[in-house]
């Protein structure tokens, strides 16, 4: 079998991958972008935002748009396939594709992102990005003045959601797990004007993916049009698989652990966007950039990175 043979391979082709593939191609390196067929994980968002020069366009828009600048400079390739395993290789990484091709890469750029796991509620999938939101500053403005419930799990996220929803409205109620709130947090809240609601929601009730009503498992039934709500996020499998594999160091969130310019503890492998936790497709560009940055430094004179 022919082993095709690039400088970088990108796992990912979204905001991150697709900067570090632009600043790649810029400095005349031959970039392989392996972004899977399935659909992103924003493939429900009705815009992207807070990107100047790009604010409300469509996800697919946004790819089409960077492919068509990638493609001036004729040193990307795009392939459409999944990466099913990545392991060392002599000079650099060798990578399994789903269809049993192989490929080796100097160096290899992981823009995999996370994956939500959404939860089990009916009605849930059917509003999902469009009036349940995970992010206000994404979604908060198209929301603007509706009543919001701000479905709370975990105390980090009490600390932070009460001090910024009315950005966007006055309206809010928060929907906390039983026993998360202590006496200190409900004197907060209540001097916050904010009714708290304990319990689990266990019905989205929606008209044509617009929230109307909520209903817990204490049988309550609160009436709003949004729900603040993030659901759980996990690794990718391959991600998971390529910790083990290469024994990656990971931060005590855990995640994959890099240095200031995201190469992580396995040199020549680099890791930036939302895989790291970071929000918004901006930062998540800004990261592929200053890999893509570093990776051209050190591409003559390794030892002098």
């Amino acid at each position: 079998m022919t082993v095709q043979t690039c400088d970088i391979a990108i796992i990912g082709g979204g905001p991150a991958g697709l900067q570090a593939a632009l600043v790649l191609a810029r400095t005349r390196k031959h970039v392989l972008v392996f972004d899977a067929p399935e659909p992103p994980r924003n493939a429900a968002s009705h815009g992207v935002h807070n990107f100047l020069g790009l604010d409300g366009l469509l996800p697919a828009q946004i790819r089409e748009q960077a492919w068509q600048q990638i493609a001036i400079y004729d040193s990307a390739e795009l392939r459409a396939e999944r990466v099913a395993d990545v392991q060392p290789a002599e000079h650099g990484f060798m990578l399994a594709l789903d269809g049993g091709a192989q490929v080796q890469a100097r160096q290899v750029i992981l823009a995999l992102g996370l994956r939500d796991v959404y939860p089990a509620v009916p009605g849930f999938a059917e509003c999902w990005g469009d009036s349940i939101i995970s992010c206000p500053y994404c979604d908060g403005y198209e929301n603007r003045d509706r009543v919001w419930g701000l479905v709370a799990d975990s105390a980090e996220y009490l600390a932070h959601i009460p001090l910024i929803y009315k950005n966007w409205t006055q309206q809010a109620v928060i929907i906390a797990e039983k026993g998360l709130l202590d006496e200190a947090q409900r004197q907060r809240l209540a001097r916050m004007d904010l009714p708290v609601h304990e319990g689990k929601i266990t019905e989205v009730h929606h008209s044509a993916g617009k929230v109307q009503a909520v209903t817990l498992d204490s049988s309550e039934h609160l009436a709003l049009a949004t729900l603040l709500w993030r659901p759980a996020e996990e690794q990718q499998p391959l991600t998971k698989q390529m910790i083990t594999t290469f024994g990656l160091q990971l931060s005590d969130k855990g995640q994959i652990h890099t240095d200031m310019l995201y190469q992580s503890s396995t040199p020549g492998l680099w890791v930036v966007g939302d895989i790291l936790g970071v929000g918004g497709a901006l930062s998540a560009a800004h990261q592929g950039g200053l890999a893509a940055l570093a990776i051209t430094r050190s591409w003559h004179f390794p030892d002098e990175a």
